[in-house]
């Protein structure tokens, strides 16, 4: 009897691994949350399937129109959908030439905050559960307007 509820034992031991399914590693992704001019908010998880991807790459995967001028700096985001300058046509920074300086500030979510991006978006390269924040405000070389704080798991 003893002998019996071993070998039970082992047949369960050895056929647990074949009874759970194995995890499909999918896609990485990112979050993304954007703020528009007039305070409406789009949030969105964009796939991809390289190790890493830049911030510019981010908002355009997400199925936005961004318009942006690009220099031996990277990409400058003029525009997302409606809000912003129209980039040839204006400069990219066309409601940033006084005071005060409204553009598409970009930020990453960091320990639960967001963190103003001292890299353009080109250049920074984000990760598997990072979260990208943008919003069309005021600003200045500091920081400037925000997006609501939401996690990769919210989004």
């Amino acid at each position: 009897m003893k002998r019996l509820a071993i070998i039970a034992l082992l047949i369960l031991t050895l056929g647990l691994p074949a009874a759970v399914p194995a995890r499909a590693d999918g896609p990485n992704q990112v979050g993304l949350v954007v703020q528009f001019g007039d305070g409406s908010v789009l949030s969105r998880c964009v796939s991809f399937s390289e190790p890493s991807l830049s911030g510019y790459e981010v908002l355009a995967r997400a199925g936005l129109t961004v318009v942006a001028e690009f220099s031996g700096l990277g990409a400058a985001v003029c525009k997302v959908e409606n809000d912003g300058c129209n980039y040839p046509a204006d400069t990219c920074f066309c409601q940033c030439e006084g005071s005060p300086c409204v553009y598409w500030v970009y930020h990453h979510l960091v320990g639960g905050a967001w963190q103003y991006s001292g890299f353009g978006a080109s250049t920074y390269q984000v990760e598997n559960g990072d979260v990208e924040g943008w919003a069309w405000g005021q600003g200045d070389p500091n920081g400037g307007a925000q997006p609501p704080v939401m996690t990769f798991e919210q989004i």
